[in-house]
């Protein structure tokens, strides 16, 4: 108990990682399909990264959520992205709302 703010530290630090090795990934040439896929992955963790962190406050959860979600629909919407991207984060977003509703432990 002496080290409270450990698993807290560890788990920003690997929001962090996740997004640095994001970059790359989606900065390549590789196929969109190949990058929506792999944008489970970053968005997923931002959004049990979240829940996590203010899981005591679930109106705190779902606003930063919702407000994440559009932010980064905003984001496709303004450089155009294919429709996968939205696809995708429709899907995640829709999944973690169960995942959550549901009461599902990870």
């Amino acid at each position: 108990m002496a080290w409270g703010w450990y698993p807290s530290v560890k788990h920003a630090t690997f929001v962090v990682v996740i997004g640095l090795i994001s970059l790359p990934i989606f900065r390549s040439k590789l196929n969109t399909l190949y990058k929506a896929i792999y944008m489970t992955v970053p968005l997923t963790v931002v959004f049990v990264t979240l829940g996590m962190f203010l899981y005591r406050w679930p109106v705190a959860v779902y606003s930063l959520c919702s407000l994440f979600s559009i932010s980064v629909l905003y984001y496709f919407y303004r450089t155009k992205r294919p429709w996968l991207y939205y696809y995708t984060l429709i899907l995640v977003d829709l999944t973690m709302l169960l995942v959550d509703l549901l009461g599902i432990e990870i």
